[in-house]
């Protein structure tokens, strides 16, 4: 499926609430299920108004998108995926219809996709970023973050919600064989971030900008780890994220 005749508008303008909302309906309780997702962390957990910007890691798996949609009310999150994915039969047209939109890694073309991303947060949706740039299959931790967010952050100033999963990554990378792993997915969420807004921010402003959300993100994926590895059985969903973290686990 081409998608070169696909303007930055017609991108932006996609509206995928409906289709967003079927998939909810169907996915929310197979997928805490199949996932065994729990969630811990700040509430509420995204502004419930205007847009915002989600900072997960790390990125693990295809269907990560869908694991952070479970744990948040909003029914329009728009994502960005590579542009080689968009163009796969079936599955390219699931992701744009899902609300996806395509971006270019590197060179001027990737700044085509910053433009629609901030057209699509200042008419007031969600947007997933991956920092990361990139699936992280092969090992259990993050990856190195990108600017992309951080120059998002700032060109909008609209809210950044780090948030962090434990689980979602392939069996291997765990050390498990796939045909006896059972996903078991630990997600924290933590508190919002925001920055001015600023039209032309410094090169160094904005790797300072992304240090700091990515500090956040690295903080929720040690209590992820930390609650997943704690003795006994996990916490039931919800539980405050005090009471959640093993004893002598710094909250923030």
């Amino acid at each position: 499926m081409k998608i070169d005749h696909l303007t930055p508008e017609d991108w932006a303008a996609h509206d995928p609430t409906w289709p967003q909302r079927l998939v909810r309906w169907l996915w929310s309780r197979p997928g805490r299920v199949i996932y065994r997702y729990r969630g811990y962390g700040a509430h509420p957990r995204v502004p419930t108004e205007g847009g915002f910007l989600l900072a997960p890691g790390p990125h693990g798996a295809f269907v990560d998108p869908f694991i952070y949609a479970l744990g948040q009310p909003r029914t329009r999150l728009r994502f960005m995926a590579k542009y080689q994915a968009l163009e796969w039969p079936v599955l390219g047209r699931l992701i744009r219809w899902a609300g996806g939109f395509p971006v270019h890694r590197g060179g001027s073309r990737s700044q085509t996709a910053l433009g629609v991303a901030q057209t699509v947060v200042e008419s007031g949706d969600g947007l997933v970023v991956f920092m990361e740039g990139r699936l992280e299959l092969d090992h259990t931790g993050l990856g190195t973050p990108r600017n992309g967010l951080a120059r998002l952050a700032l060109a909008t100033g609209v809210p950044v919600i780090p948030v962090a999963a434990w689980g979602s990554k392939r069996a291997r990378a765990y050390g498990k064989r796939w045909w006896y792993h059972w996903p078991r997915v630990t997600v924290v969420w933590g508190e919002q971030l925001q920055f001015p807004k600023e039209d032309d921010p410094s090169e160094e402003r904005v790797a300072q900008v992304r240090d700091e959300i990515w500090a956040q993100v690295h903080v929720c994926f040690d209590q992820a780890k930390a609650i997943e590895f704690a003795p006994g059985r996990r916490p039931r969903r919800g539980t405050p994220l005090e009471q959640a973290l093993p004893p002598g686990v710094l909250t923030r």
